[in-house]
């Protein structure tokens, strides 16, 4: 496994780029609205944040457990 220094670094990139998507979805208004787009991008960042919390309390299995989430929401990190 990476450097979790990398991990970390890698989660928040990713966190930046689903805030920018969400943010263009609601400023395109689209018709119909894609609410679950909007829903999905809220449940990964929420993954997102309790990873690094397991991370920064050290609680490496928990972490462990929302990356698999995360996987199975589709947002694949590169951890080899």
């Amino acid at each position: 496994m990476k450097d979790f220094s990398l991990v970390i670094i890698q989660l928040k990139n990713r966190q930046i780029q689903i805030d920018k998507k969400i943010n263009l979805l609601i400023a395109q208004n689209l018709d119909p609205f894609p609410f679950e787009r909007l829903e999905k991008g809220k449940k990964l960042i929420e993954l997102i944040e309790k990873i690094l919390q397991a991370i920064e309390g050290d609680d490496l299995i928990l972490a462990g457990m929302h990356i698999k989430e995360l996987e199975i929401e589709g947002l694949k990190l590169d951890l080899g």
